[in-house]
């Protein structure tokens, strides 16, 4: 494919800048390409673009613009989100968006940066800076080739192009030395990729008397940065710090009790910024003094530690501090000197004027050691011929592409290994690099932009190289930090781009660095089925399964199928709420518990959505290798609840409109303290904000597959949808009312031909199923959570009708079966109620032979509205469509069956009081098998239980007559 968009084609979007309102009205008016008069339909786009695909694969997607979503509360929640895409932020010309999302990294690279920034953790020095660019990229190539409209195109091409500007600007940085008071000085902290200097051990031991001293050309105006630090601990330290306040300059402080007993040395002297100042310090006899070039600037006659007093240290540091809440030094540091000795007034002043030696000619027969930095390199050796080299830490390399400085990169890596705190931390710095890569992969596969892979090979080429010298042992101590090391599917992106190299070198490569990304303990315990999520935070270790899928589907290494496989069955059922969702404030908890903390008095924060994002890419990709209803099932739950409802049903431009948390507390709404989760920190910029405009976006990427060898079409999804296969000449429509009528059509628009459906019997579908052809009944076998074949010669006017009534159920909680959520066929059914306490229920006297819990449930005027109890049921993909409206729900209910009762006939034998070792009451396991072909068939299922649980000893002879009595006797009510 020739180019279809060049960086110097970008230039031409200055002119569109300027004449930006109608530009944007004139793209925003383009609609997607409508069905032809003939009946078929052209592809948004032109030809299929489907992404990622598998020679290894049973199964295959189709491209997003081969599948056309009809009307219907899928196509709704989309449209709002196209809205967004289209004219975010709400004003100015159709580039202030892009402008916005591209600012932190033209700020990053010394550009110029226009307007501002996205916002929430999206900001100048704060937690995930980027990454919801790269989310923007995705969804905006989702939205063109969704819709084929030319305004997606625009803001994604452009963001490409100004990109590749930034990641030549970054590789023009400086990776050595710079100039020095003398030769040549080390650059320390950001935007250098060097970060410190570590010292040998030894320095103080035995040491009284000292000097310290050395050049600094500060870069910044700092607070608690360290120019020196000698630590036995956080609390046993020498600290010489550049600057304390605006009041305070260099302090020089030693205690061997934390902070609250420094004796200290302070300077009202400042560091002027971007000067080289000469600081010392000297010890002897009690008295310490700092100076600054050359004069005295502070003293303290009544210093009773000395060096010697901190003992063996194991933090020595030019630039860093023991603390993680203090800065790295920003500044270049040059001729640092220890003696052992206090070196008198004179010779500080010689140190200081120095011009040509930097000795000044001061005896040199105490000194300890002495570090200069000419030679490039990460060595600063020890001139003093004592051998006690320092190591510099912090090595930068070319292609280079993000929103803050890579030294972020280097505080993950050994040897500081730092968790995400202090001043400018970045939370997650491989997180934030996937979403930017997978966005420019997202440009490329589904859109065309050829100019976004060499972007990437260099961006794959720098984690090749920023990864490749790290151990395997300390890269498990990266991605073991909470949450530092959460890298995303940074294992997906580096298989999937290996792909797209011509170079067997680089492809290697690619592949080596994707392998980099395992979590080596968990997924070995993964592999083994040992269960070790509890305490983990989700998104960390659920996302790079997806990449181990990509391992696996090029290399053809099974441990990496096998750790995706068992890890999605450690998590679904045992960890999933009814919604789909899955843990508790962002983590794990221990497998089966659901319930614990669903009072008031604890964190809200379930259901992250973000979680479900992750969950839903891996359940989809494992689909491909084993199409496994269950794994559908799953998909659908997850799909048309938690993300479904994770938009708000209001329109806005300015805001994504999308949760970060999902509250499954009794009676609460979606209004988490004084924070809308919908759009929490201004509704762009969280995580979820990010995840949020790709999942509402691609709605129609799971409703058809393939076989992979196109003899088959699975029908997995009931959301109305026209699929246009031109490989096999189809047009298919899907239609239907769903999910409010338990019915589906599939029309043949066009073409003709040999083609086996795959029709989806999902778990739900418990009152029936049943398929006709043109209005003949087909036989199929169909039972719940499964797959029936329907195969013939299709021709154009062909119509295959599925029928598959709704009904009423529960999915029970699994560490407490009596906590239930209402499901009306897949959806979840929340009680509308503000009481922060479970709300009981009882349904059992009212069931009848078919098990459908609507006998007590009663239909409104307002659709898939229900209430029952005196409440009012609503679905919960209902997301609180009146602005400033938050309505309370309740997605579990207490379910309460006190007595074994079967409608009006009564056995004075308990039921919720008497449970097996499952968790279930002797009424949940009959009605289990509901529903029932006729009286007999209802009453052979009570005796059978009765009889296990009289085996059992749970009821005696007499409790067991009285049960199967009054089930005979119920034959006229049921």
């Amino acid at each position: 494919m020739s180019k279809r968009f060049s960086r110097r084609d970008a230039l031409r979007l200055g002119a569109m800048a300027a004449a930006a309102p109608a530009a944007a009205s004139a793209v925003a008016a383009a609609v997607a390409p409508a069905a032809t008069a003939a009946g078929t339909a052209t592809i948004p786009g032109g030809a299929p673009r489907p992404g990622w695909t598998s020679d290894v694969w049973e199964v295959a997607p189709f491209a997003l613009n081969q599948v056309t979503l009809g009307d219907g509360i899928y196509k709704q929640k989309r449209d709002r989100m196209l809205d967004y895409a289209r004219n975010y932020p709400g004003a100015g010309d159709v580039l202030a968006g892009p402008d916005r999302m591209l600012h932190l990294f033209r700020a990053n690279a010394g550009l110029p940066a226009p307007g501002t920034w996205p916002g929430g953790w999206d900001t100048p020095n704060h937690l995930l800076r980027g990454h919801f660019s790269g989310h923007w990229m995705t969804m905006l190539a989702q939205c063109w080739a969704a819709t084929g409209e030319e305004i997606f195109l625009t803001k994604l091409d452009y963001i490409v192009a100004e990109l590749a500007k930034v990641q030549d600007a970054l590789d023009q940085r400086n990776f050595g030395r710079v100039t020095g008071r003398f030769g040549n000085a080390v650059r320390l902290s950001d935007p250098h990729p060097n970060q410190f200097v570590t010292l040998p051990a030894g320095l103080p031991t035995g040491l009284t008397d000292f000097t310290f001293a050395a050049w600094v050309n500060p870069g910044a105006n700092q607070t608690n940065a360290r120019i020196l630090t000698l630590a036995t601990s956080s609390r046993v330290y020498l600290a010489l710090t550049s600057r304390v306040s605006a009041d305070v300059g260099p302090r020089f402080a030693l205690t061997v009790d934390g902070g609250s007993a420094e004796q200290r040395i302070d300077s009202a002297v400042q560091l002027p910024l971007d000067t080289w100042s000469h600081v010392a310090v000297t010890l002897r006899g009690g008295t310490g003094r700092l100076y600054v070039n050359g004069a005295e600037a502070g003293v303290n006659t009544a210093m009773t530690i000395t060096p010697a007093a901190l003992g063996d240290t194991v933090g020595n540091w030019i630039g860093r501090s023991t603390s993680n809440d203090h800065a790295l030094l920003n500044a270049a540091v040059d001729d640092v000197q220890l003696h052992g000795r206090a070196l008198d007034a004179a010779e500080i002043q010689a140190l200081a004027t120095a011009t040509t030696d930097p000795t000044g000619g001061v005896d040199g027969a105490a000194l300890l050691a002495r570090w200069t930095f000419d030679d490039e390199g990460q060595s600063a050796p020890d001139v003093s011929g004592h051998g006690r080299d320092a190591t510099i830490v912090g090595t930068g390399y070319p292609g280079y592409l993000a929103a803050f400085p890579e030294g972020q990169f280097i505080r993950i890596e050994p040897p500081m290994v730092q968790p995400n705190s202090g001043p400018n931390a970045v939370w997650a710095v491989w997180y934030t690099h996937h979403k930017i890569m997978r966005g420019l992969l997202n440009a490329y596969d589904l859109t065309g932009n050829e100019d976004a892979l060499p972007i990437l090979f260099r961006m794959g080429e720098w984690v090749y190289n920023r990864l490749s010298r790290i151990s395997p042992a300390d890269r498990d101590r990266m991605w073991n930090t909470y949450s530092a090391g959460e890298a995303g599917s940074m294992n997906e992106v580096m298989a999937e781009l290996a792909t797209h190299t011509t170079d067997a070198a680089q492809r290697e490569r690619f592949i080596e660095a994707a392998k980099m990304f395992t979590f080596s303990t968990l997924f070995n315990a993964t592999i083994n089925q040992d269960d070790q999520l509890n305490g983990r935070h989700a998104n960390q270790y659920m996302a790079p399964n997806i990449g181990y899928l990509r391992i696996f589907e090029s290399t053809g290494e099974e441990s990496y199928h096998t750790a995706a496989r068992n890890f999605w069955g450690m998590v679904v059922p045992h960890r999933t709420f009814s919604n789909g969702g899955a843990g508790r404030s962002e983590h794990f908890r221990a497998r089966g518990d659901i319930t614990s903390g669903f009072t008031s008095n604890n964190d809200p924060r379930h259901a992250e959505t973000c979680c479900a994002y992750n969950m839903l890419r891996l359940t989809r990709n494992l689909f491909f290798h084993e199409p496994e209803p269950a794994l559908m099932d799953f998909y659908e739950k997850a799909l048309h609840n938690q993300i479904l409802s994770s938009r708000r049903d209001v329109d806005s431009v300015t805001a994504t409109e999308v949760t970060y948390h999902q509250n499954m507390w009794p009676g609460r709404s979606r209004r988490i303290g004084n924070t809308v989760e919908y759009s929490r920190y201004g509704g762009n910029g969280s995580c979820c904000n990010g995840t949020g405009t790709e999942s509402h976006t691609k709605y129609q990427e799971t409703v058809f597959f393939r076989s992979s060898d196109g003899s088959a079409l699975y029908l997995n999804l009931f959301i109305p949808a026209t699929l246009t296969w031109p490989e096999r000449g189809f047009v298919i429509a899907q239609e239907t009312a769903f999910p409010a009528a338990g019915s589906t059509r599939l029309r043949f628009v066009s073409g003709s031909g040999r083609l086996d459906l795959e029709l989806r019997v999902p778990g739900w579908a418990r009152q029936g199923y049943a398929v006709a052809v043109n209005g003949v009944d087909q036989e199929v076998e169909a039972t719940p959570t499964s797959y029936v074949t329907v195969s013939r010669n299709w021709k154009a006017g062909d119509v295959v009708e599925i029928s598959m009534p709704l009904s009423f159920h529960v999915d029970k909680a699994i560490n407490d079966k009596s906590v239930q959520s209402i499901m009306y066929g897949p959806t979840l059914m929340v009680v509308r109620d503000a009481t922060p306490s479970y709300r009981e229920f009882t349904f059992f006297p009212q069931v009848g032979l078919n098990g459908d819990l609507g006998a007590a449930i009663q239909p409104t005027d307002a659709s898939m509205h229900f209430t029952t109890h005196g409440y009012l049921l609503a679905p919960y993909y209902v997301a609180d469509p009146v602005p400033g409206e938050f309505n309370p729900f309740h997605p579990y209910v207490r379910r309460v069956e006190p007595e074994v009762v079967f409608r009006s006939q009564r056995t004075g034998v308990p039921n919720d009081a008497v449970r097996d070792a499952d968790g279930e009451t002797f009424l949940d396991r009959v009605w289990d098998a509901a529903p029932f072909a006729d009286h007999g068939a209802f009453v052979r299922r009570v005796e059978a239980v009765s009889k296990e649980w009289a085996d059992a000893g749970r009821h005696t002879r007499q409790q067991r007559q009285a049960i199967i009595m009054a089930a005979a006797r119920a034959k006229s009510e049921l």
